[in-house]
């Protein structure tokens, strides 16, 4: 049962991973310096890896790969429902007809 709760806790950390960076990365794109971007990019690191490491300490779980594909795998879960295409809709441009005498 220790290992069902381990997994559950690190598909949700992974899951909260992925909104920390899209909060992180909206708020990057604000003051668009790239300092800020780097730092909050490690923030957004050291956070979910010390909550990661806390937890396996704290609980005394063993350290398996299923711990890593379940973070992994509730990051990339979360990326696959959150994703934009990167294409931004813009209105497009009327194009002003020719007048022709």
């Amino acid at each position: 049962m220790k290992e069902t709760y381990a997994f559950l806790f690190c598909t949700a950390l992974g899951i909260a991973a992925r909104f920390l960076y899209m909060a992180a990365s909206a708020l990057a794109k604000r003051t668009d310096l790239i300092p800020v971007t780097v730092v909050l990019d490690a923030l957004t690191a050291a956070t979910v890896g010390s909550a990661f490491i806390l937890y396996v300490i704290l609980t005394g779980t063993v350290i398996a790969p299923y711990l890593f594909a379940a973070l992994f795998s509730g990051y990339f879960l979360t990326y696959l429902i959150t994703r934009t295409n990167g294409k931004k809709r813009r209105p497009e441009k009327k194009k002003k007809a020719a007048k022709h005498k």
